[in-house]
């Protein structure tokens, strides 16, 4: 073996000569050699994600042909310098049929995902093996693993399967999940409710828009970063949760703004900070296409007085309406119907009695994504706020 190395020009030149000799005979039988089934050389299932540099093809399924049928394939082991396909194929008179022949974009020759920008797909495109390159991914929140409650405990589900029974003296942060629900409150639940019942304690990510499989949580944070598990445990289940945006194609469809006054008679420092966190609910909001979206529930509102003695609430989260109010009038500009929460009034743009968080959300009408900014023009804190922005963006 060593000796067949030692001049790698030379053996180029052999094989090229070879190849060429050879030729024409493999042209006249290469017909009868049927393609191979992409999905058979496949290490892992269609539809899975995967990122740069994860092996995507099982070499030892890669079929081999006699050397007769494609000596061309000599000539492209030699160009380069893969030894052992040369070696192997001499001497056994079969060759395995490179990589980049029998596959589609984003595979490299020894058969691992290359060159994708996001989180790729392992897909069958044009009958042969692909890793796609995508441009804007999204899947819904959705419940994965449960815990049922039992006469000493819980039993811990995913799907049909129990992983686990915890009795209740063995309940901590180590035995129950808690990314979502606190120990503390999953104990609430437990000492209140009755044998048979469930709470979800986890989330996978089903139903995505290019048919990619379920991801399960151990896998969320690793494919697609932790701001998305993050952006997960501020949405309710079943909301779309967008893993990336890659879109270059980006048009402003819908642009708003509107002023927040000052009233002698409220709290504007807590008015001011109410509007700033909705702005940041809402901000960078991505909604699918036909579907609708919620702000974010990671933010707090104050509670202001109202001193009007016919007031039908003495308390609420003053401030909310003029974001509210910009956030409707943005959503009628891009043809999206009033979003639900909201009024047709211009002062009292929120309904009365509304969940902030829970209460307002936004269909998007149109066939393609839109992402909602929003903004104003005064601190981090909403100190100094005079004029707040929304635009509608629409992503391709």
């Amino acid at each position: 073996m060593s000796s067949f190395i030692k001049h790698p020009l030379l053996i180029i030149l052999a094989l090229i000569i070879i190849g060429a000799a050879m030729y024409p005979v493999g042209l006249a039988t290469s017909k009868y050699i049927p393609e191979q089934n992409p999905e058979e050389m496949a290490i892992l299932p269609i539809g899975e994600t995967v990122t740069n540099g994860t092996a995507v093809v099982d070499t030892n399924k890669v079929r081999k042909v006699p050397i007769v049928y494609h000596p061309e394939y000599l000539i492209e082991y030699a160009k380069k310098l893969q030894i052992w396909e040369i070696y192997s194929g001499l001497t056994s008179g079969a060759i395995p049929m490179p990589i980049k022949n029998i596959t589609g974009g984003g595979i490299s020759d020894t058969g691992k995902a290359e060159n994708i920008k996001g989180p790729g797909m392992l897909a069958i495109k044009n009958g042969k093996l692909t890793v796609t390159n995508p441009t804007i991914v999204w899947g819904f929140k959705e419940p994965y693993t449960i815990a049922v409650k039992t006469k000493n405990g819980v039993d811990i589900k995913q799907g049909n399967k129990t992983i686990k029974s915890v009795a209740v003296s063995d309940f901590s942060n180590d035995t129950i999940p808690n990314d979502y629900i606190s120990l503390d409150d999953f104990k609430k639940w437990h000492n209140s409710t009755t044998v048979g019942n469930n709470t979800t304690l986890d989330y996978a990510l089903y139903n995505f828009n290019d048919g990619r499989n379920i991801i399960v949580p151990d896998r969320i944070a690793s494919l697609f970063g932790e701001e998305v598990l993050n952006e997960m445990k501020t949405r309710p289940s079943k909301h779309p949760i967008t893993v990336y945006e890659g879109s270059e194609n980006q048009k402003v469809i819908s642009s708003t703004s509107t002023g927040m006054s000052y009233y002698s008679e409220y709290d504007n420092v807590a008015r001011a900070h109410n509007a700033n966190q909705f702005i940041k609910a809402w901000n960078n909001t991505i909604i699918p296409p036909h579907t609708i979206g919620y702000g974010s529930s990671d933010v707090f509102y104050y509670s202001v007085y109202d001193p009007d003695p016919n007031a039908t609430s003495k308390w609420a989260s003053h401030g909310v309406c003029p974001p509210g109010r910009a956030l409707r009038d943005a959503s009628l500009g891009a043809g999206f119907p009033r979003p639900t929460g909201t009024t047709g009034d211009y002062q009292n743009a929120i309904s009365p009695g509304v969940d902030i968080v829970t209460g307002i959300w936004v269909l998007n009408s149109r066939d393609y994504p839109v992402k909602i900014v929003m903004w104003s023009d005064g601190g981090a804190d909403g100190a100094g706020m005079n004029s707040i922005y929304v635009q509608i963006i629409e992503l391709r």
